[in-house]
This record gives C-alpha cells, sequence and structure tokens, in this order.
C-alpha cells in the first residue's frame, strides 16, 4: 500500500480601504490530503490574526501642544516609556506610540487617533497631577462611562477651582475634597476649597469613551471685609496705618462698627498713661469685634506726642450686631489666611517668607516685609501642620 502526501498553503490577504491606515486581516490555511488505495482524507487547519484599524490622527509626530503632554504622560503611566512631559512629538514620543500600538493590536502607525488614546487612559490608573496659576491652562484627557479621568490639584482654603469644557460633550466633572468628600459647587463649573490640601478631579462621560479638553482655572484665596497687613489694616477699601492719628482712626472704628466698640481690651488700660515698660507708654486699646487697636498715648515727659495706632491683634470673630456669628474668614492676610487656618495653610501662602519663633509661654511665626511684620500664634504647644492659628498680631511678643 502506498501513502501520497500533498501538502498546499494558501495565504489570503485582505483589505479594507480607510480615510486612515487599513484594518488588516492575514488568513492562513492549511490543506493536508492522505491517499489511500481506498480513502482519502482532508484536514484543513485555519489560524486568523487582525491588526485594528486606525482612524483619523489627533497627534502625530511634529506637533507641539497639550494633547501631546497628555499622550506623553499616559505612554509613562502604561509603562511604555519614561518621558519629559514636555508636549513636544518628537521621535522618542513617537517610538513610545508605536511600541503602545503594537502592544494593543493596533496599526503601528506611530501617531495617536482615538481609540488608541482610549486605550492609553483605560490602561493608566495613577491620577495626573495639575499645576495651574492665575491663568486657566488647558489639559486634555479621555473619559469613558466607567472609568474617569483623574486628575489632582492642590488649593489653599477659601480659594477655588474652575472646570468648562472646551472640546468634547456628554462630560460630567466632580470634585472630592482632601477627605475624599464630594465637593458642592458654588457656581456653575466652580468650587471653593473649605480647608487647604490636595482636592481631586474627576472627569467622567455619560455615553461612549470621549476625548475632552478642559480649562482649569484657581482663584485665589478670598480675603475677608478686614485685611490685615504689616503696617496696618485696610476695612472696605479704607486704610487704618500704624502711626496714623489715634483719634482719627478711633473715630472711623467707631463710623464702620459703633455697636461693635467696648474698651478695656484685657492686658490694656483704656485710658492715657505712662505703664511700666517705657517702651509702651500710655497705651490705650479698643476692642471690637475679635481686633484689639492698640495706640500709644503721650509721653509723660513730652505731653506733646502725638498719640497714634501703634499695633493690631485679631484673635477671631465674634458676633455681629444681630446675635450671628461672623464667618471664619471675617479678617484676613492681603493673601487669606486668618485665624483658625493650619500651620499648613500658613506655609502654602508665605512660604519661606514665614520663620519660627517663640517665647518663654508660645510659639509663632513671624513674617516681615518694608512696612513692618506680622505674627502669627499657635500656643505654647510646638506646633505642627494641622495647627490652628490663634492669633495674628503686627508685632511679636519677643518677652
Amino acid at each position: 500500500m502506498k501513502r501520497i502526501a500533498l501538502l498546499v498553503v494558501l495565504t489570503v490577504i485582505a483589505a479594507a480601504c480607510t480615510s486612515g491606515d487599513a484594518e488588516t486581516t492575514t488568513t492562513t490555511t492549511t490543506t493536508i490530503a492522505e491517499t489511500t488505495s481506498t480513502t482519502t482524507t482532508t484536514v484543513v487547519e485555519t489560524t486568523t490574526t487582525t491588526t485594528l484599524l486606525a482612524s483619523p490622527p489627533i497627534a502625530e509626530e511634529g506637533d507641539r501642544n497639550v494633547t501631546v503632554e497628555a499622550i506623553q504622560f499616559l505612554l509613562g503611566c502604561d509603562g511604555y516609556a519614561d518621558l519629559e512631559i514636555d508636549g513636544s512629538f518628537g521621535p522618542a514620543t513617537k517610538a513610545a506610540v508605536e511600541a503602545a500600538q503594537a502592544a494593543l493590536g493596533r496599526a503601528t502607525t506611530g501617531a495617536v487617533d482615538e481609540d488608541t488614546m482610549a486605550d492609553l487612559s483605560r490602561g493608566c490608573a495613577q491620577a495626573r497631577e495639575l499645576t495651574p496659576d492665575a491663568d486657566p491652562v488647558a489639559v486634555v484627557g479621555n473619559a469613558a462611562p466607567t472609568d474617569p479621568e483623574v486628575f489632582t490639584i492642590a488649593l489653599l482654603s477659601r480659594s477655588t477651582v474652575s472646570v468648562a469644557l472646551t472640546q468634547g460633550t456628554g462630560i460630567l466633572v466632580t470634585v472630592f475634597d482632601p477627605d475624599g468628600a464630594v465637593v458642592t459647587p458654588v457656581a456653575d463649573g466652580t468650587w471653593e476649597a473649605a480647608t487647604a490640601g490636595d482636592y481631586r478631579i474627576e472627569v467622567g462621560a455619560e455615553a461612549a469613551p470621549v476625548t475632552f479638553t478642559i480649562a482649569v482655572g484657581v482663584g485665589a484665596a478670598e480675603t475677608g471685609d478686614w485685611v490685615l497687613a504689616t503696617d496696618g489694616i485696610t476695612y472696605k477699601g479704607t486704610e487704618l496705618s500704624l502711626g496714623a492719628d489715634a483719634d482719627t482712626v478711633i473715630t472711623k472704628i467707631f463710623d464702620f462698627l459703633d455697636h461693635g466698640v467696648r474698651g478695656n481690651y484685657n492686658e490694656f488700660d483704656t485710658g492715657w498713661y505712662a505703664i511700666t515698660d517705657p517702651q509702651d507708654m500710655g497705651l490705650r486699646g479698643i476692642f471690637i469685634e475679635g481686633f484689639a487697636f492698640l495706640f500709644y498715648g503721650p509721653d509723660p515727659n513730652n505731653l506733646d506726642r502725638p498719640k497714634t495706632l501703634a499695633r493690631i491683634r485679631f484673635e477671631g470673630p465674634s458676633d455681629d450686631a444681630a446675635g450671628n456669628p461672623r464667618p471664619d474668614n471675617y479678617a484676613t492676610t492681603a493673601k487669606g489666611i486668618t485665624v483658625g487656618d493650619t500651620l499648613t495653610d500658613l506655609m502654602a501662602a508665605y512660604g519661606t517668607g514665614v520663620r519660627s519663633g517663640s517665647n518663654s509661654e508660645e510659639h509663632y511665626y513671624r513674617y516681615s516685609d518694608s512696612g513692618g511684620e506680622l505674627c502669627f500664634y499657635f500656643g505654647a504647644t510646638t506646633p505642627t501642620d494641622a495647627s490652628p492659628i490663634l492669633e495674628i498680631a503686627t508685632e511679636c511678643r519677643t518677652g
């Protein structure tokens, strides 16, 4: 009996034409025929591999924009390359894109299309850190209904973050505070930070995955009705400067809030006289809704010495005339810091401009400029990041 083996290999390539690179299907068919003197048996084995079709590119070599920044971040997040996120689509970015496309089963065009962008976004579980300044910055991402794009942003207390959609449809934006609680917007597309920390912005899609562009902006922390400065204080645009005529300042205070003025502020008598400290000759204190306005009186050895505003202390707001508590930011510094804010808030606003110090009874941080100094007090215990500011004054107690 004779056995004859016949091997026939046929390769069929079918290509579908599109506006971009084509989806390509390669089919290999192997036919084996075995013949004996009585029977013939045929076995057919087929193997098919498919390269996914590419749609028009949204970024390619030579581009320089925020879309490329997003792609470079995602390529690094997914482990395809360690790229500098500079928004410039050069040879290194192209090589990383080609490596990603090969791994994802897509045409290795080296250009990123919508579907490749979606694949890269789905593979990245890392939040992207945003650092916008005073002007809104454009940010590109790709969101899916079950996989939002996530960003983090550091905010000061009472500062705001705004998110506006500039490209894409069906986008949902949610902001979470440092504890993970949802923040209620104060206006359409604007959220306010109640405390300082890292906030999370989630951009989700209502239906299908979509590449979007948003404009993210950060607003400075709002200042209060009273604004403390190293050289005085401002109330709704009216400045009361250290060294100003005491009678004029006192008259202004009564004009502002005469119902809240009370005399005899703790350590200071309300009359004019020379006390034991020769530097504090004749101090008068007027206490008004959290403030101590302290004035120099006449020198007993020089009765013609003018009475002037000497310094200011703020220990926190009290109730208004109707008995309602005043807001926490009733009085702030020019950078938005007030009594009740923490050391973290203070350092975020002033950085190396404030330096720690202490006297025999309390710890403070001192901020100085050409106009004088501001002193932020934290009490008898060495402050930690979460320690609240107990008092702000225009002069540090160093005794």
